[in-house]
Parts: structure tokens; sequence; C-alpha cells
């Protein structure tokens, strides 16, 4: 089974080996980096997303994906400007290179190919024709996360007392997302979504299916 088609289909073995092979404090290593908490240990379970975070944390730990390798810090307020609309205060973008622009690129390409033919499918038959990227996560709640070259976001579903959903992400929050996004598509800002740059070091080659 290639890296592709496991993270399309969500596939917890292939997501164990992988976390093995580089060795589970390289994960965590990868999450600080991302701006995850720092209760996230390193054991098998982390391959499983098992630790707790919050929307807020993630969409923080997608930004990478969608800057070039870029982690951008997420703000609640941009800038607060008085009754004249003098700006009286901004908050500074606080940014750091996460990782390599040419990791970022393959895995963002394989996160299209979740919403292309694995577990998120749905976005495209509810609609949603954007270039756009994305993971569904489910646990005893629902996750959704996604972007596009313009906008990214993160849905979340559950229980703040950790009862079972008893729903997949894929059916809980992969709908709310696909509907939120083709709203926020019709607005100027986020309209022109565009295909994800491809960084020049990266190559591309023909495969025969055949013989490998």
């Amino acid at each position: 089974m290639t890296l592709r088609h496991a993270l399309a289909k969500s596939d917890n073995v292939a997501a164990v080996k992988v976390a093995q092979i580089v060795g589970y404090p390289a994960v965590v290593s990868m999450a600080r980096l991302a701006g995850l908490n720092g209760d996230i240990q390193p054991t098998p379970a982390v391959a499983l997303g098992s630790y707790d975070v919050t929307p807020f944390e993630m969409a923080g730990a997608y930004t990478p994906f969608a800057n070039g390798g870029m982690w951008v810090k997420p703000q609640v307020v941009a800038h607060v400007r008085n009754a004249g609309g003098e700006t009286i205060h901004s908050e500074q973008n606080e940014t750091r290179q996460a990782m390599d622009p040419r990791v970022a690129y393959l895995m963002t390409s394989m996160l299209e190919e979740v919403m292309r033919s694995g577990t998120a499918a749905g976005v495209r038959t509810r609609g949603f024709a954007l270039p756009a990227a994305g993971k569904t996560g489910t646990s005893h709640d629902g996750w959704f996360a996604g972007f596009t070259s313009q906008l990214l976001c993160i849905v979340w579903v559950g229980f703040d007392d950790y009862r079972e959903l008893d729903l997949e992400g894929a059916k809980s929050a992969l709908p709310i997302w696909t509907e939120f996004m083709k709203k926020a598509a019709r607005l100027g800002a986020y309209r022109n979504a565009r295909e994800f740059p491809r960084p020049a070091s990266v190559e591309s080659a023909r495969v025969c299916l055949e013989s490998g």
C-alpha cells in the first residue's frame, strides 16, 4: 500500500508503521513545530491522533501544508480600531519554518487525494469544486480539516463531556465544512482559489502501472 492510498483511506495500521519507522519522538517534535500542545507524548497512540488538541491548535497545525512549510500562529484578533477608525492595537504575526516546502507540497498533494478518492470524497459529491486538500478524523468525536490556496477551515463536532458522538468525521464535520466553504468561495477574498504551487525542486515522472 502506498502512503498516498493509506492516507486517503485513513489506514491506521499504515499510520502506526510510518510512526515506528521515523520514531515517535520525531512525530512529537513535528507536532511541537506545528504548534500542538505539550501534552502530546512519544507513544504509539500519537500515530492515531489520540491526544487532545483544540480546533484552534489544529488550525495552526495545518498552516504549514497551505503555506509552503511555514507555520502561522492563529489569532483571534488581528487589530483593534477606535471610534474614529484609528488602529490602536495590532497583533504581530508569529511564523516559523516548520517543514521543508517540498514535504509540505507532497503532503498537500496526498491530502488532495483524500478528497479525490478517499474518506473526504463527499466534499466533491456535495458540490465543492475548487482545488482543495483535507483530512477527516474520527475518535469519540468528528473532525474535518481542509484548505484551499486562500482559506483554511477546521470543523469539530462532539460533546464537551467526552460522550461518544457515534458519527465519523466524514458524516459529521465534513458536511459542515463543505457548506461553509461553498459560501465562503462566493466572497472576493476566497473566490480565486488556485492549484497549489509545486516547488521547482519537486520533479514528476511517469510510472508504468504494470512494471513499476
